[in-house]
């Protein structure tokens, strides 16, 4: 790897490190952090009603307040009675018994409640949060989700979530277990003017699905809705991970119109996110970093447009939320009975479960850049995990075998590469006399470099070629790492426990100044050594040995923070290079440094040729600009 080549690694490194240093929360900061969130879900799971805090209250009353869906004037958020609240089309509507029950599947628990018609919990049953409570994904301080808005003929904001529904039959009990192929229809009733005029919901659950269809039934509704639009909305999934300020940042929203997918991100703290689409919409989709709440259209009915809402919310000891609401604009004809259909998704991020629900929707899976990682990410490296975890159930072990399958793949160039750099090694003599030489003319000493480089058939970039090709793998796992949801709080062995997250195996009783360090990542450590190692027997280069002790460090702070497979992977392919190289040195040491006889007549010019090529012309071009600025001064 030429000096150039270096400058620019560690270029890139320094702006790798100061970003995870800059984003990464100090262990106080993650403790004080559980708690709070703790704090949030006991209180969730006694189904109590007020926040987690103050600013998270002030956060979720403004989300729902401002606007999000439809101008709404004072009266619709003030306290009082019910005429001031809902006008005369809805004020006996908004007391009521908010009676609820319980459809249980083999994915999922689905609470449904008489207050909104709609869904007050999804509690799924194969995933946890990071303290292994029950992970419930419909944002507890919302109340409930998949609710109806829109502006009434006397001027009100109508949110359906603030009224109270009636259910046309409920479940002995109060739950209902569904098994095999069993569907469950739940619906909805919310009487205007008795059944004459009124909305209904219906609800379709289906054992061994993520989803949910929901019809939303208009029943001559024409005098009663305004501006002959209605809109069915969603929010942001609960939060379930332990670092919050990592979840934020894959936090997004997902529209698909006209046929093209565009995401929206509330990364600005001092600017609310407002966007209002028009089209075909034919899903909206609000994700954090492993789970997914989506609406999507179906059989033929698409909507008229989406409106997205979404702020960056500050949490306690320096947390941070991205809360979204985004809706599907559905247009009224104002005829005596209108439906339109929709399919609930609310589950992992599995990449393969996201592509059978609608097109685009896999892409907001995160998997590297577009035209560079992602395919990697999609062709390659997931299939073949797949194809590994079928018959491996510890996904320790498959990246163990991936980076040996890496490596058998690279093994030609590595081995090429290997070679070129052990005749490097013994220039190493002509070299620094060649240096010696010329070195007060150093044009002419890399000229000369250049034909010893050529004499002896050595490439001195070719150790780069195999790290080039490595990199779009190295940046595939690190976003496959982080993102997919198989990975997540699967364990390898010992200390190493969170294959997605880095391994702690020393907490630091203080965070390092400047540096930012916590912790120190055991695989991490490891994998730097293995570095270190396999730089000590390949440079021999006078002027490189100081970078045989940076560019491990350099890489041990980098890698500290990153996801623990990544780590192990790169430790993995590190042991398998040392084992090669030590293999190559032992069986070529004796071998006596020859110069290149061309085979055949002309050799095809290579790299080195072309760069030796290039000098040269320079060479010549320099010396005739001397000669002209010699005749110049006489």
């Amino acid at each position: 790897m030429d000096r150039q080549a270096i400058i620019g690694f560690i270029i890139i490194a320094i702006l790798f490190v100061a970003w995870m240093f800059y984003t990464a929360p100090s262990p106080e900061e993650i403790q004080k952090q559980q708690n709070a969130e703790q704090q949030a879900q006991e209180q969730a799971a006694q189904e109590t009603k007020s926040p987690e805090n103050g600013t998270d209250e002030a956060v979720t009353d403004a989300a729902s307040a401002d606007g999000a869906l439809a101008a709404a004037d004072e009266d619709s958020t003030a306290a009082g009675s019910g005429d001031l609240r809902y006008g005369k089309w809805f004020s006996h509507l908004g007391d009521g018994a908010d009676n609820t029950f319980t459809v249980k599947t083999d994915k999922f628990n689905v609470v449904f409640a008489s207050k909104g018609g709609s869904i007050r919990r999804w509690t799924l049953n194969n995933f946890t949060t990071w303290r292994d409570n029950p992970l419930q994904l419909i944002d507890w301080s919302r109340q409930s989700d998949y609710n109806v808005v829109f502006a009434s003929s006397d001027g009100r904001f109508i949110d359906t979530k603030d009224l109270y529904f009636r259910y046309k039959e409920y479940p002995e009990n109060g739950s209902v277990t569904l098994s095999d192929s069993m569907t469950y229809t739940v619906e909805a009733v919310l009487p205007i003017r008795g059944d004459s005029i009124a909305m209904v919901k219906r609800y379709v659950v289906r054992n061994g699905s993520y989803n949910v269809d929901m019809d939303v039934e208009m029943i001559n509704m024409s005098e009663v809705i305004a501006n002959y639009e209605y809109q069915v909305t969603i929010h942001s999934p609960a939060h379930s991970e332990r670092n919050s300020v990592e979840e934020a940042s894959f936090s997004e929203t997902n529209v698909y119109v006209d046929d093209n997918r565009s995401y929206f991100n509330a990364d600005d703290a001092e600017e609310r996110l407002k966007e209002n689409l028009q089209g075909e919409t034919e899903w909206i989709a609000i994700n954090n970093k492993y789970f997914l709440s989506a609406l999507i259209t179906r059989d033929g009915f698409t909507g008229n447009g989406a409106y997205i809402e979404g702020i960056m919310a500050p949490q306690p000891n320096e947390g941070q939320r991205e809360l979204y609401e985004a809706g599907i604009k559905v247009k009224y004809r104002g005829k005596n009975r209108e439906v339109s259909n929709f399919t609930i998704f609310i589950g992992p991020m599995d990449y393969d479960l996201l592509k059978e629900q609608h097109e685009g929707l896999e892409q907001i899976l995160s998997l590297g850049w577009e035209f560079v990682v992602r395919p990697f990410s999609e062709y390659f490296v997931m299939p073949l995990f797949g194809f590994l975890h079928s018959f491996i159930p510890n996904y320790g072990i498959v990246i163990i075998i991936f980076s040996i399958i890496v490596k058998l793949i690279l093994y030609p160039l590595t081995k090429s590469s290997m070679r070129s750099m052990q005749k490097m090694q013994k220039l190493q003599p002509m070299i620094t006399e060649m240096r010696e030489k010329y070195k007060d003319d150093q044009q002419r000493q890399n000229t000369e470099m250049m034909k010893l480089y050529k004499e002896y058939g050595v490439n001195p970039a070719g150790g780069c070629l195999p790290m080039a090709l490595q990199m779009p793998i190295l940046f595939a796992l690190f976003t496959i790492f982080r993102s997919t949801i198989e990975l997540r709080h699967e364990p390898f062995m010992l200390w190493m426990t969170d294959l997605s997250a880095p391994d702690i195996l020393i907490d630091l009783p203080v965070k390092i100044p400047v540096l930012g360090m916590s912790f120190i990542s055991g695989l991490a450590l490891m994998m730097a050594a293995t570095m270190f190692i396999q730089q000590k027997m390949s440079v021999k280069d006078p002027r490189q040995k100081t970078m045989v002790y940076i560019m491990p460090v350099m890489f041990w702070l980098l890698f500290n923070s990153f996801p623990s497979g990544l780590n192990l992977y790169y430790f993995m392919f590190n042991i398998l290079s040392i084992g090669q190289q030590y293999l190559i040195n032992k069986r070529h040491a004796d071998e006596p440094l020859t110069k290149v006889t061309p085979k055949g007549g002309k050799k095809k010019s290579g790299w080195t040729e072309r760069t030796l090529a290039s000098m040269q012309e320079k060479a010549k071009e320099q010396e005739k600009m001397k000669k002209a600025n010699r005749k110049k001064k006489f």
